[in-house]
């Protein structure tokens, strides 16, 4: 059986478009979902309504770097 979190962990790096690390440990995955993308940092979602991969992968970028992550 299995938890919750690994679910969730599954479905979100089975749809990835992109996965880098942003800050000093920080995990940020970027999927789409139809016509827009979005971000998940960690494991939470931070928005899901980019219109490119390279506008999503730049709002994580300050994200991590506003949050000192």
């Amino acid at each position: 059986m299995q938890n919750f979190k690994t679910l969730r962990s599954k479905l979100t790096e089975a749809k990835a478009i992109k996965t880098l690390k942003v800050g000093k440990k920080s995990k940020a995955v970027i999927t789409k979902n139809g016509s827009k993308f979005a971000v998940t940092i960690d494991g939470d979602l931070l928005d899901d309504k980019y219109k490119s991969a390279k506008e999503a992968e730049q709002a994580a970028i300050e994200f991590a770097d506003l949050m000192g992550a």
